[in-house]
């Protein structure tokens, strides 16, 4: 059984429909209203091992990189070449 009920089209989180009698295994959704709150052009969502985070580009041309698995996602500029 899935967790989310999607209508045809889906154009915003509000109108997402959540099963909240399935058993979440202690998964919940937390902090996703504040997140698109204050989404602009150009963020991005990234887990940063606690919870969902939302990693905004600081310069024009920064690019998105990690030091591989389990290390946090940043915005930074691209290595000199």
């Amino acid at each position: 059984m899935s967790l989310l009920v999607l209508p045809k089209a889906v154009l915003a989180l509000s109108e997402l429909e959540v099963d909240v009698d399935k058993d979440w295994q202690g998964f919940g959704i937390t902090n996703l209203k504040e997140l698109d709150n204050g989404m602009h052009k150009g963020d991005v969502l990234s887990h940063n091992g606690t919870r969902i985070v939302r990693l905004s580009p600081t310069n024009i041309g920064d690019e998105l990189t990690t030091a591989g698995a389990g290390h946090p996602a940043v915005f930074e500029a691209p290595p000199v070449q």
